[in-house]
């Protein structure tokens, strides 16, 4: 059992120990004011069962509560009128370990990379992080909720630090508290414990946050969806007619009876961004496809970039002019930086209640024409004005979708805990491309997107006390090899989320076809997600990977492997790929797996029986 925490301060210096195993050193209040400056504390004064001490305009107060799990409550009063832009602590980190230590990063929204790296380097962590060694003791830490304030962690040379402020983007050196003398700044808790095992420790204090989805013990979460979307083969290009061929053979064709009853109409149905009415591609009306899904059974949905508005839209011609962020550093309205070249795009703005009004009003008039199943893109843009403009604006999209699954794209993850049913926690897992030699729209991978959406899922496995968690689609044409293939399948039926077949139904080849179609595949979409093995020094992620009674073992870059499981003897083990019972004496298990292959086996045991790659 980890050690239960210790606070020392001696001549004004504040230390956070767990005994012969880990401390926070010289603890110093941190701020940062808007015309640049840095400070840090002047040293550490004990008061009425809290710490204080002077940190440039503020006096920075500090709490902690807890036994093992150390939870810090941050707040800070002006001295003076100020503006500050963020606030933390920073400390000297000491880890007892026996071998190197490793830092278990987070990105800070949907797409950002999530990974296991040498500790000590220069990669941030938002929401949650850990410093573990290489049997996975670690100190694990958190941001207990995100109601107001983007919470980074960032561990270089040995110094930990904690800061708290704005989101990241075009506004984010901009004050978030413009304080008079005397007012009262309160941050978001944060939450530090010494555990025995990482994954088990993120996952406990993932749990803790304000407002999770779900905790053990909870009454059952929502149906996990499962369907087709049209954006990876399609992209904007896609048709009315293409989204009811693709639905005809989820209802009648190869992908009949497997559950795949969702369909998804991603970008390209829309007028403009902003203008979120069909566009004659997709006439006679919204109402009537979603109609004629319905009649089959079906649950038809949309994308959206809720925050977004396209500047040649009716609604940023005509619009009020309140209702879109400015830009700081020329006036006029904000350009969304990521979208300059493919936009431009400006910024709804939902700390305006009108705007509020707006998002509400444009779902419920999606909802009513029977759309269930909301993709809503871009959310790191509806976070510019501030994490609770965010919150504030999903809130008034909850109440216009009312009780259709609302599934987050390019989203801050833990603003949005108990707002939203999925998130995505990777990047796109390709590119739809026109071909126009061909006159029809293609999909390409051009990396290793792969690897990518696996290691995030790995690394991000923890967070579906916040949400379901969506890999992304289950792509099984393109350029992909078939066991590429039925890598990403793997991944994403083992991550517990949204399952979304992607490409042109009637041009896969069988083989391919068949990917999508193993009932026994099926069968674990929508349970808990899977688990890797800690063993950072993989390259380039782990292999093996555990849930229940199934083992996953991934051959992820390089020639053959050899895939060893200390198995006892007759014990039944099902290949579910192969859909047969794998035959084996005396001794070890012993599975040939070729160059990114994936070898996913059900049988008693099997998240606890020693297996690796040779």
């Amino acid at each position: 059992m980890p050690a239960r925490f210790e606070l020392g301060l001696a001549e004004g210096r504040l230390r956070l120990a767990w005994p012969a195993a880990a401390s926070l050193d010289s603890i110093v209040a941190t701020c940062q004011t808007a015309d640049g400056t840095r400070h840090e504390g002047e040293g550490w004064r004990s008061r009425d069962g809290a710490f204080e001490c002077a940190c440039g305009p503020l006096t920075v107060r500090l709490t902690f509560r807890g036994g093992r799990a150390a939870r810090i409550r941050l707040r800070g009063t002006a001295r003076q009128n100020c503006e500050i832009v963020a606030l933390g602590v920073a400390a000297r980190l000491e880890f007892q370990a026996d071998s190197a230590t490793w830092w278990v990063y987070n990105g800070y929204q949907s797409w950002d990379a999530a990974d296991v790296v040498p500790a000590g380097g220069a990669r941030p962590s938002y929401w949650t992080a850990a410093v573990a060694d290489a049997d996975g003791r670690a100190l694990v830490m958190a941001a207990r909720s995100a109601a107001r304030l983007v919470t980074r962690f960032d561990l270089k040379s040995g110094r930990l630090a904690m800061t708290q402020g704005a989101a990241p983007g075009p506004l984010e050196a901009r004050p978030h508290w413009t304080a008079r003398r005397g007012q009262l700044w309160r941050g978001e808790d944060l939450v530090l414990q010494l555990v025995d095992d990482v994954w088990d420790g993120l996952a406990e204090l993932s749990e803790q946050v304000f407002g999770p989805r779900r905790r053990r013990g909870d009454s059952p979460p929502r149906r996990v969806p499962q369907g087709w979307l049209s954006w990876y083969h399609y992209g904007t290009w896609v048709t009315r007619e293409d989204v009811l061929q693709n639905a005809g053979i989820l209802a009648d064709g190869a992908l009949a009876g497997l559950g795949y009853d969702q369909v998804l109409v991603d970008d390209g149905w829309q007028e403009a961004y902003g203008d979120w009415i069909p566009n004659r591609k997709f006439d006679p009306s919204l109402g009537d496809l979603a109609a004629r899904l319905i009649r089959r059974g079906q649950v038809p949905g949309l994308w959206i970039a809720p925050f977004l508005v396209s500047t040649g839209s009716d609604l940023a011609l005509h619009g009020p002019a309140d209702w879109f962020l400015s830009d700081p550093s020329g006036g006029g309205r904000l350009i969304d930086p990521v979208h300059v070249s493919f936009g431009p795009m400006y910024v709804l703005d939902a700390r305006r209640r009108r705007v509020q009004d707006h998002l509400e009003r444009t779902f419920a008039g999606l909802r009513e024409q029977g759309f269930r199943h909301f993709k809503i893109d871009f959310l790191y843009a509806g976070a510019y004005p501030g994490v609770r403009a965010l919150r504030d604006g999903l809130r008034a999209i909850r109440r216009g979708a009312r009780d259709g699954y609302l599934c987050a794209s390019g989203a801050p993850l833990l603003p949005l805990a108990g707002l939203v049913d999925g998130c995505r926690i990777g990047q796109d897992t390709a590119t739809p491309l026109y071909d126009f030699e061909k006159g029809e729209p293609v999909c390409r991978i051009f990396g290793d997107e792969v690897l990518w959406i696996a290691r995030n899922t790995a690394c991000r496995h923890f967070l579906d006390r916040w949400f379901q968690l969506d890999p992304d689609a289950a792509l099984v044409g393109a350029n992909l090899t078939v066991e590429q293939a039925r890598q990403l399948v793997t991944v994403v039926a083992l991550a517990g989320g949204p399952f979304f077949a992607t490409d042109d139904l009637a041009r896969l080849a069988p083989e391919r076809l068949a990917l999508l179609t193993n009932p026994e595949v099926q069968a674990l979409v929508g349970g808990p997600p899977a688990r890797p093995d800690w063993d950072p020094t993989a390259h380039p992620l782990a292999a093996v990977w555990r849930r229940d009674d199934v083992l996953a073992a991934f051959n992820w870059a390089g020639p053959a492997r050899q895939l060893v499981i200390e198995a006892p003897p007759r014990r039944p083990v099902r290949d579910l790929w192969n859909r047969v019972e794998v035959e084996f004496g005396v001794g070890d298990l012993e599975l040939k797996l070729p160059p990114s292959g994936v070898h996913l086996l059900k049988f008693e045991g099997a998240g606890r029986l020693r297996a690796w790659l040779e």
